[in-house]
């Protein structure tokens, strides 16, 4: 095996290898070799897996770092078009970065599911995630939740985050772009001492948008410390805190069902607003201890809390061109308490390699909802027009809406066996048990309402390859997913539970340059939550849902200098039973049928001064619903494209300059309905200075 595949594979799947690292890492990325590679890798990996990609029994796509730096990405949305089959969701007026994986979303008001190190961290209302921490990203499809806990069937996400290194760092980045927008980041780090390294990571970024009356700013902030504490245990910790101002914007609306009738920068709701601020801190704290060959026990706890609040006008009902508007006070807070032990063993039995993992997990999350709003009536529409808008106009009272306490705790068990045969066989074998607690307290009505479901999630994969180059791969698995929140009526909800199959070809040619999977898949889940008709901001379940389709993705690296990656997916995802007739038939909101993507990079002369870089990409998003309620509104297809260019002035020093949407496509991003629509960006163009030493 090579030492670009060695990399490759212990990267992608971040699991724990000191050889390899010792070996090979130093000499293929120029030292930059992790302190506790192998607490940190155990603890970040998504699968817990260290296998050669062509016999691993699923769909897995990574995008590092280095991708994330070539294309000028900022934020992990602009990810979610080169993973494959990733649809963007309603983004709750700009507040987080939405998806659904192959048709599924998971809660529709708490914002993305998403592991960060393998820990959940999508429980509150989380700001949009910068890419300034993020290593690699990592999109495991089908089910997952056998060993990473709830989870979408459709597959997981999970962000492995940048750790500290052994020797001295320093990079740093100025950039400013359309809309006057200016961003810095700071990352440098190395060894305090042999035994222990420091890493801060920071950025802050600043500016309006093309949506008028719009400004953003964020400051982030990420410490972290690597220590061995012994030959055989490493300490790793990490803080992640996040403060940031967005405007609270609803969008557009559409007109006679077209959602591009009004100019993309018209903005509906009210300037004085002000700004909705969201802070996040994230603690996370990983143990590893190497107890024998092949056996290591890893203990991490992460804690995180945050809070929402501002108020902000929202788009209601449009009557002819007058829109109603609503105004709304948000008050949220949350804690949230997890922790985990695992015990690894890789072993040979009976002739069999056997990579095992046995463990359990608990959390304690509690949320406060305060929500106040002013809902318009003929007597009182808080009204605006929408060709001649006229802002200013006196604030209605808004009057207390929902008082809720949610008090959630859970624990879990689980079980993983990956067994191999020869470089041609492996069997993967799953097992988790979940109890879920769920008090919800109506403070409005004095009520509590409380459920404690339960469910077991198996999971088992194989793969057969007849040579190296070669792979074909069959999963099942069932997933549990308990729903936060309660309906207008202060019920709980019922826990989502899903099933998946999925069946596939893996390829390897020209010695792993070029690398693809196809993909075929079927998912059912009962009791998706989708938004109420009659009870604006509520939800109610609805029913059973299909996802049904294929995915393909190919990656291509002809040498150091030229390297190229391709998407597609073909998702068929619908309603299928429900008490409501209309919504029978009806596709997932925001998910088109077809959607694509591709993406190349050409450098001249590898890292040396006077090397000049080219990127080139386009996306293809497909026509697809525009609501969840089968209201017969549509979004429009489109594409975008993107290029990217670069000049290495120094061995250290590359200018950058970034364009997004080059052709300034007017396309509509997602929708929640007919009157919350998002516009996406017209052509943005930056260019960045990044430093390394």
């Amino acid at each position: 095996m090579s030492a670009w595949t060695r990399w490759l594979i212990s990267s992608a799947l971040l699991v724990p290898v000191p050889a390899l690292a010792e070996e090979s890492e130093d000499a293929e990325r120029g030292g930059e070799q992790i302190v506790v590679t192998g607490s940190r890798e155990a603890n970040a990996s998504i699968n817990g897996l260290s296998i050669d990609p062509i016999l691993l029994p699923q769909n897995v796509r990574v995008l590092d770092k280095e991708l994330v730096d070539r294309a000028g990405f900022t934020d992990l949305s602009q990810l979610f078009d080169l993973a494959g089959g990733i649809a963007r969701q309603n983004s709750f007026g700009g507040a987080w970065d939405a998806y659904a994986i192959r048709g599924f979303s998971g809660d529709i008001n708490q914002g993305p599911d998403l592991l960060v190190n393998r820990f959940t961290s999508n429980r509150g209302f989380n700001a949009r995630r910068d890419v300034a921490t993020v290593e690699s990203f990592q999109v495991l499809k089908g089910p997952a939740s056998a060993l990473s806990g709830k989870g979408e069937p459709g597959g997981s996400i999970n962000i492995v985050t940048k750790a500290p290194q052994d020797q001295f760092h320093a990079s740093g980045e100025v950039s400013y772009g359309s809309f006057d927008t200016w961003r810095g980041v700071l990352d440098i780090g190395g060894p305090a001492d042999p035994d222990l390294s420091l890493r801060v990571i920071g950025v802050y970024q600043d500016g309006d948008s093309f949506r008028d009356f719009n400004k953003t700013d964020r400051l982030l902030f990420a410490p972290s410390i690597a220590w061995k504490l012994g030959e055989r245990v490493w300490f790793l910790y990490q803080l992640e805190y996040n403060l940031v101002h967005f405007t609270h914007d609803r969008g557009l609306v559409a007109v006679g069902g077209d959602a591009k009738a009004l100019p993309r920068e018209r903005f509906l709701g009210e300037p004085n607003d002000g700004q909705i601020t969201q802070r996040t801190g994230q603690h996370q704290g990983t143990v590893y201890v190497d107890l024998a060959e092949g056996i290591a026990l890893e203990g991490g706890i992460q804690y995180r809390d945050g809070s929402m609040r501002g108020q902000s006008t929202h788009n209601s009902a449009l009557i002819g061109t007058r829109l109603r508007r609503q105004l709304r006070i948000h008050d949220y807070d949350w804690q949230d308490l997890s922790g985990r032990i695992e015990l690894s063993a890789n072993r040979r039995l009976f002739g069999l390699d056997h990579q095992f993992r046995v463990g359990g997990d608990a959390f304690r999350y509690d949320q406060r909802r305060v929500f106040y709003r002013f809902s318009p009536t003929a007597a009182n529409p808080y009204e605006i027009d929408i060709f001649n808008p006229v802002y200013g106009q006196p604030k209605p009272v808004a009057t207390l809406n929902q008082d809720l306490l949610e008090q959630l705790r859970g624990e879990s068990v689980y079980a993983q066996d990956l067994i191999t045969l020869d470089d041609r066989f492996s069997l993967l074998l799953g097992l988790r048990h979940d109890w879920i607690r769920q008090d919800n307290v109506n403070y409005r009505t004095s009520r509590t309402d409380r459920q404690s479901p339960s469910a077991t999630s198996p999971r088992a994969a194989f793969t057969f390859a007849p040579s190296e180059h070669f792979s074909a791969y069959v999963s099942w698995g069932r997933s549990f997913r308990f729903n936060q929140g309660v309906d207008a009526a202060s019920n709980p909800f019922a826990p989502e539970r899903a099933e998946a199959w999925e069946g596939g070809i893996k390829l390897a040619l020209l010695d792993t340059r070029l690398t693809g999977t196809v993909s075929l898949f079927r998912i059912t889940k009962d009791n998706v939550l989708v938004s109420d008709p009659a009870n604006a901001g509520f939800s109610i379940a609805a029913g059973r849902a299909r996802s049904k389709g294929i995915e393909a993705d190919l990656n291509l690296a002809i040498d150091e200098r030229l390297t190229l990656t391709a998407v597609y997916a073909y998702t068929d995802a619908t309603v299928i039973e429900d008490t409501r007739p209309a919504l029978q038939g009806s596709g997932l909101s925001n998910v088109p049928r077809h959607s694509g993507a591709i993406y190349g990079f050409w450098k001249s002369n590898a890292n040396e001064p006077g090397s000049i870089g080219l990127g080139a990409g386009l996306t293809y998003v497909g026509e697809r619903p525009g609501d969840d309620v089968a209201s017969g509104f549509r979004l429009p297809d489109y594409v975008t494209a993107r290029i990217n260019l670069s000049y290495r002035l120094t061995r250290g020093l590359t200018a950058h300059l970034d364009v997004e949407n080059l052709f300034d496509e007017y396309y509509i991003e997602s929708s929640y309905s007919d009157v919350w629509i998002t516009p996406g960006a017209p052509r943005t163009v930056r260019a960045r200075l990044a430093l390394a030493l």
